[in-house]
């Protein structure tokens, strides 16, 4: 047999073996798909007095690129509500802070028998503020409740005394960690995953006031040839 005819035979194998690692395997082809997971969110700030999370959500699109049959790369765009609750002296406070965050995570399969395949992944998490409001009221009784909803550069702005420079910042970089569970369902992939999500950045440029989330996040991943 002359080499062409061997190279012929070779490729026309290798294309027939495909698909069946394909359907044998699911989680090793390209995904696209959904995310959402609910948040406990919060900030590390020593004017923050007896802080307790924020529960939110967060929603968006997701995909997974496999370069190898344990590891692949998984970025995402997301929309993702952070901030934290508060009751210093009396009063009941609430800082809704809303971000686009755009993840881009390494994800490494752990090896194991069976439709259900254990991962971890991390990577850093770009983040841009689409909304920050800071609401509050008094909780005392006996007295007429006060109650104020201001964003937060209108509140930087009005701060009495002055601040000098004092500003809420539009955008964090994260790092996240986190692991999971992934199941072959139908030749979809349906993972459960837990993470953590701390803030670098300072959202307010006069304290160490950065963000810190806990995430219980699920996909559901369809694989790009169907």
């Amino acid at each position: 047999m002359c080499p062409r005819d061997l190279f012929l035979n070779a490729a026309l194998a290798a294309i027939a073996w495909t698909p069946s690692l394909s359907q044998s395997n699911p989680q090793s082809t390209p995904r696209f798909g959904i995310i959402a997971g609910v948040n406990l969110a919060t900030l590390t700030s020593n004017l923050v007095q007896n802080a307790s999370n924020r529960s939110g959500f967060a929603a968006g699109l997701m995909a997974v690129f496999p370069l190898s049959p344990s590891f692949a790369i998984q970025p995402e765009f997301m929309f993702t509500m952070k901030g934290t609750n508060s009751k210093p002296g009396g009063t009941d406070a609430k800082v809704k802070i809303d971000y686009v965050e755009l993840p881009v995570l390494a994800r490494f399969g752990i090896p194991a028998s069976g439709r259900v395949k254990p991962f971890v992944y991390g990577g850093p998490a770009f983040a841009y503020r689409t909304n920050c409001t800071i609401e509050g009221h008094t909780i005392a009784e006996n007295v007429a409740q006060t109650a104020i909803r201001m964003d937060c550069d209108s509140l930087a702005r009005q701060a009495y005394p002055p601040t000098p420079g004092a500003k809420y910042s539009r955008t964090d970089v994260d790092g996240i960690i986190g692991g999971g569970l992934a199941f072959d369902v139908g030749g979809r992939t349906v993972t459960v995953s837990v993470r953590y999500d701390v803030g670098f950045v300072k959202f307010v440029t006069f304290s160490d006031s950065k963000n810190r989330v806990l995430s219980f996040m699920g996909t559901l991943e369809w694989p790009f040839h169907r």
